[in-house]
Order: C-alpha cells, then sequence, then structure tokens
C-alpha cells in the first residue's frame, strides 16, 4: 500500500492507498515542536485506527509547506515503515506542465492539486483550496498551470478579528450564518467570513476567467470547502481529497518509471 502526506500550515493530512483506493485518510495537527520518533508514534495510532499497519506501506511520498517538519516526518516515515518516502519539490519531476515565471517558486501543496485536477480532464479549470490561506491555481485546456492567487484564509482573518478587536470573539464557523444581514455579533462575523469568503471565491474565478478568456470549472478543495460550497452561487465541484489523490499520481508516475517529460518552462 501507498501512504501519502499532505503537511499543511496548520493540519497534515495522511492518507493510505490500496491500489487507487483511498483506503483511510485522517488528519493531525502541525507541531513543529516535537521530535521525528514522536510523529512515528502519532502516525502508527492513526494507521492502527483504522485498522491498517506500518508494514503494509510499500511505499511513501509526501508533500509540505512547513519545511521545519519535512524532515522529521520523513525520517518517521522510514523509520515506521522501512521505506524512503519521495517528497515532492523542486528536485522531483512531476511532469506537470507549470508556465510561470519560476515553476519551482509553485508550492508543492498546489502542485499536487494541479496533478489531480489536471487527470480529471475538465478543460479550463480553477483549483481553489480553502484551508489557512485561500488559494487559486489557474489551469489551461491542457492541464498546464498559469498562474495562482492567494489571499488569507478564514482561519487567520478569524484571528485577526478576535485578535485585534476588543469586543469580537472567537466564534464556530461549522453552521453558516441566516442571511447576509446580521442581528447579532457572532451572525455579523460568520456573514463576513463565511458569505464573504463565498463571494471572494465566486469574484476571483470570475476574473480569472475573464483574463484567460474562457469559461472555467470550479473544485474546492481544502477543510474548509464543504462549508462554503453550499453558499456559492456559481457551479462548483468538492474534492475534499485532491491533494492525496494528486500525491498518488505523482508516486504512480515515478514507479512506472514515467519521465518522459519534464515540468514545462515558464512561457
Amino acid at each position: 500500500m501507498l501512504l501519502v502526506i499532505a503537511i499543511g500550515s496548520s493540519n497534515i493530512r495522511i492518507g493510505l492507498y490500496e491500489g487507487d483506493k483511498l483506503r483511510m485518510q485522517t488528519s493531525m495537527r502541525v507541531d513543529t515542536q516535537i521530535l521525528p520518533d514522536e510523529y512515528a508514534v502519532k502516525i502508527q495510532s492513526a494507521l492502527g485506527l483504522f485498522g491498517c499497519r506500518a508494514d503494509e506501506v510499500e511505499g511513501a511520498i509526501l508533500s509540505s509547506v512547513m519545511p521545519p517538519l519535512t524532515f522529521g516526518i520523513r525520517q518517521a516515515v522510514e523509520r515506521l515503515c522501512h521505506v524512503r518516502p519521495l517528497v515532492v519539490g523542486p528536485g522531483l519531476r512531476t511532469g506537470l506542465p507549470i508556465r510561470i515565471n519560476d515553476p519551482a517558486q509553485l508550492g508543492s501543496d498546489l502542485v499536487t492539486q494541479a496533478m489531480a485536477a489536471r487527470e480529471m480532464k475538465l478543460g479550463p479549470t480553477v483549483v481553489c483550496c480553502l484551508g489557512t490561506a485561500t488559494t487559486f491555481v489557474l489551469m489551461d485546456g491542457q492541464g498546464a498551470v498559469r498562474g495562482a492567487s492567494i489571499a488569507p484564509g478564514m482561519k487567520i482573518s478569524l484571528e485577526a478579528l478576535a485578535r485585534h478587536t476588543a469586543q469580537l470573539p472567537w466564534i464556530d464557523l461549522e453552521t453558516p450564518p441566516p442571511g447576509a444581514v446580521g442581528k447579532t455579533t457572532v451572525d455579523s462575523m460568520k456573514s463576513g467570513l463565511l458569505l464573504g469568503t463565498a463571494c471572494l471565491v465566486e469574484g476571483m474565478t470570475k476574473r480569472l476567467e475573464e483574463e484567460w478568456g474562457e469559461k472555467v470549472s470550479l473544485i474546492l478543495t481544502g477543510t474548509f470547502a464543504p462549508l462554503i460550497a453550499p453558499l456559492c452561487r456559481r457551479e462548483c465541484r468538492t474534492e475534499p481529497d485532491l491533494a492525496l489523490w494528486g500525491l498518488r499520481l505523482i508516486y504512480e508516475r515515478h514507479r512506472s518509471g514515467g519521465r518522459k517529460k519534464a515540468d514545462e518552462p515558464a512561457k
């Protein structure tokens, strides 16, 4: 089986694939203070929770936007599963055409999401990840990355409101507001954060669409995608496991020796 790990700014997504079937997936919080062996124990516990074992793992791949954690988790996987994981980054060929000024600057999280979106063959596409940051990646009809946009995510925005204003509390975002016009402080904050994010998704997608000159498909992924998708007024599809899927595709390409085409330079 294949162990896939996506290290984000706030959470670490862990998945285990048996062929092309995602047998389990779970998350744990990012903690830069714990040691590799502690992460090995956490990963082992996560696998056991779903009835899986470390000795079933035959290969591994990880992506990371947290450089301080990359080595530690790589080491944890090696000790636990006795396999050396691939690490998505500038030194790893993915086959994904990245047509921006410096392809190495595209984050590994965005690369994995784009790999999976490319496999879906939806034509021109915007992949929006709603996590710690809210990111938009524009892909053309051939599945090449053409550019991106990055904004603060809902969690960052909520933290800023709660910390830097005297009378605004930390609130739960699990339920949407009754409407755009909030009648209480909590509902007003939910309106701004949840409906505001939905408007950001719609507005940025429309702008990207207009600049590109073609209608695009919209894919939502990330922690907050299930909350925002029902609030969007344009058609979209939610793919919460997009990054894990992309990691599997990259790994399979390397396992099959599929290195026919390097990442394309900017054009």
